[in-house]
């Protein structure tokens, strides 16, 4: 099995982690190399948007539920940024609406 991942397994992903999203007051959309790009990347870039009418997301709910039922295992996190892994494939999410202000690693 491969570590990197192509469009197709990233919209699949998508699909299941969407299943989720609303129930803690978000939205998940696809970005980075694996929609701008053709051909396989090295990670999978998701985006998490926060519901207009719901207040704030429920991070800790969701990351819990995302574990659970997908199995993403997290790595590190700088306040709007998440590394994990799921089957050994890198992921990024991206998270805008944290504030927390640390700095992002340079590797």
């Amino acid at each position: 099995m491969s570590n990197f991942w192509t469009q197709p397994e990233a919209v699949e992903l998508c699909k299941r982690v969407e299943a989720i999203c609303p129930k803690f007051g978000c939205h998940v959309a696809l970005t980075g190399g694996l929609l701008y790009k053709d051909g396989e990347r090295k990670d999978c870039d998701l985006l998490f948007y926060r519901i207009r009418q719901v207040k704030e997301i429920n991070i800790e709910g969701l990351w819990g539920a995302l574990e659970e039922v997908i199995g993403f295992t997290e790595i590190k996190s700088w306040g709007w940024c998440y590394k994990t892994l799921l089957n050994g494939k890198k992921l990024d999410f991206f998270m805008p609406e944290e504030q927390e202000d640390s700095p992002y690693p340079e590797t």
